[in-house]
């Protein structure tokens, strides 16, 4: 394609999208706003820090509004070509429609990747900060992310399980704690103390007012001792075993992985974190799907702007909730979490095809 021709094409996205990406935020911004402000008039904190909780807001809107407004871009910019004759001309120009197609998907493309950027690097941190004012500031909520854990049992090394009444990974605090060390699956040693405190500088978990007790052969007697303070266990530092309430909005890819890892090796089950990882890769895809179902629309369907906006909404929020549907029935386990995260995306991308096809593009 004369590289011309596609720049022109290509021009006409970028102003429909950075308008549609301005409206949609503001429409989220002003959803959240109303829907958020009894708890502001419930609580003591000035406007401000209500302001500050939207404001960190913005860079997640702008993930989730993305595909919308690459939607709504290519309904503006292909609308605008074959109203005004250019889509005709074109194809009488000996340019198949396809082509003429390109440069929307390539744009597209740049769209998925600027989406994937965002939501790997700045909005999860801000997510995060608006998190802790609307939880910690708005509503009280000191452990809103659930650091402390009440009766709870993992594994902390090889050969080593650790059972505690309260674990409060915050602050590096076990209280009520009991340690079972394995030797070639042998019980060797156990710790039963009344508390353990992670010491930064030393880098071990100190255990206090408790009993040591060291297991011999089969048949041996155990040995035990009181003690007043006791680190002579390797365990994992309070990072490596906090697992606090997962924010999906408030982690990157990076941190969904780390978490996998951290969970494998306590022993538990990393399902939805799995559907959450293949989710945030489907993601800045849906900026390519949703502009080859732009594609379909124009073409199957003649549309006014107003009609575009509309159908821009109606697709955009059809397809976000296809996408949580698919993650809640990947946690749920009713599919596997590859198609949870990807099986929304396939789909419209298959329609897309189809009416591609019946419109004769191919």
């Amino acid at each position: 394609m004369n590289k011309v021709f596609f720049r022109y094409i290509a021009k006409n996205f970028w102003g429909p999208f950075f308008f549609g990406l301005g409206i949609f935020i503001a429409l989220m911004l002003f959803g959240s706003f109303f829907d958020r402000m009894s708890f502001f008039m419930k609580s003591s904190s000035g406007f401000d820090v209500f302001i500050r909780h939207l404001v960190y807001q913005l860079p997640y809107f702008a993930v989730k509004m993305m595909p919308m407004a690459t939607l709504l871009a290519v309904l503006f910019a292909l609308g605008a070509m074959i109203a005004g004759g250019e889509w005709k001309a074109g194809m009488a120009g000996g340019w198949r429609p396809i082509e003429m197609a390109a440069p929307l998907i390539f744009c597209s493309v740049l769209t998925a990747l600027l989406q994937f950027a965002v939501q790997e690097t700045v909005a999860p941190a801000f997510f995060m900060r608006s998190e802790y004012v609307f939880e910690g500031k708005l509503r009280g909520r000191g452990d809103w992310q659930r650091r402390v854990k009440r009766n709870v049992s993992f594994s902390a090394g090889d050969e080593v399980f650790v059972t505690a009444h309260i674990f409060d990974g915050g602050a590096g605090v076990m209280e009520r704690v009991l340690v079972n060390i394995y030797k070639g699956g042998e019980l060797s040693t156990e710790i039963n103390a009344e508390k353990a405190v992670w010491d930064g500088a030393l880098r071990k978990w100190a255990f206090y007012d408790g009993v040591l007790i060291k297991y011999g052969a089969y048949g041996e007697k155990p040995v035990s001792s009181d003690f007043k303070v006791f680190s002579g266990v390797a365990l994992k530092r309070p990072g490596d075993l906090a697992l606090e309430r997962l924010v999906p909005d408030g982690v990157a890819m990076r941190d969904v992985l780390t978490r996998i890892k951290k969970l494998r090796a306590i022993g538990s089950p990393v399902v939805s974190e799995t559907v959450l990882l293949y989710s945030k890769v489907a993601g800045p895809l849906a900026n390519i799907v949703l502009a080859i179902m732009g594609l379909t629309l124009v073409l199957l369907v003649r549309m006014s702007r107003i009609l575009s906006f509309g159908a821009a909404l109606a697709t955009g929020f059809l397809f976000w909730t296809f996408m949580i549907m698919g993650q809640s029935a990947g946690e749920a386990e009713l599919v596997p979490p590859l198609a949870a995260g990807f099986g929304p995306a396939l789909i419209f991308l298959a329609l897309s095809f189809l009416g591609l096809r019946k419109a004769k593009v191919f």
